[in-house]
């Protein structure tokens, strides 16, 4: 594969498509709810214990085509706005952060290259003004 080839392939394709971001949701996802510094949120510890069960697979779901379709896949997200979702949750810069590490760990974990991961966490990061909802 040439260089030119490379750049022409969107950032869903370079970093292998649905089944790739979908195991980078389940294990950051997973990784969330056993995150000590998150768990001190008053609404993210309650959500982890009334909500779970019920719903974390959904939320992978959704995650998993947010991602596809920031990444330029042929999905669409279509799930609640992100200020909607989180607002109840009262996250901080911090707490936000911390997730966005936890999807760093798990970037790291599959072994995405650099630039893809840099340019994952750069379209993460373009959602935190309509997360974060508190001012720590």
């Amino acid at each position: 594969m040439t260089d030119s080839s490379i750049s022409e392939q969107s950032l869903y394709e370079r970093v292998g498509g649905i089944y790739a971001i979908a195991a980078v949701v389940d294990r950051f996802s997973d990784a969330i709810l056993a995150n000590p510094k998150l768990n001190q949120n008053p609404g993210l510890k309650a959500w982890n214990e009334t909500q779970v069960a019920a719903r974390l697979p959904g939320l992978k779901f959704g995650r998993t085509i947010w991602i596809a379709a920031l990444a330029g896949g042929p999905y669409e997200y279509t799930g609640l706005p992100l200020h909607e979702a989180h607002e109840h949750l009262r996250l901080t810069s911090e707490e936000f952060d911390e997730v966005g590490a936890e999807i760093v760990r798990a970037l790291d974990y599959y072994g995405v290259p650099e630039q893809e991961k840099n340019e994952l966490v750069n379209a993460y990061m373009l959602s935190k003004p309509e997360v974060v909802t508190s001012p720590g």
